[in-house]
């Protein structure tokens, strides 16, 4: 997964997104909440969480996630993740 572009996190995301709230992925914007525009509840938040580390191999903690809620934020979160990742 070297070189991984953001728009290549974004899809990613929008498709994690996209089947885990069952909303259709063209309706997945960069602005978009993921809480408040695409509908994500506390126990969705944890599924979605899951499968971003899963897919992406990166760790992110609660208070972090919490504090990137929409689409592009969490886009620059995981690609800062993955960055730190391959750093060490």
């Amino acid at each position: 997964m070297e070189n991984i572009t953001d728009d290549m996190i974004k899809e990613g995301l929008k498709k994690i997104l996209a089947k885990e709230l069952k909303v259709e992925p063209e309706d997945i914007h960069d602005n978009s909440h993921i809480v408040n525009d695409i509908g994500a509840e506390s126990a969705d938040m944890i599924n979605l969480l899951y499968s971003i580390e899963t897919e992406f191999d990166v760790e992110i903690s609660n208070e972090e996630a919490d504090r990137n809620l929409t689409v592009q934020k969490m886009v620059n979160l995981v690609k800062e993740k993955m960055s730190l990742r391959t750093a060490r």
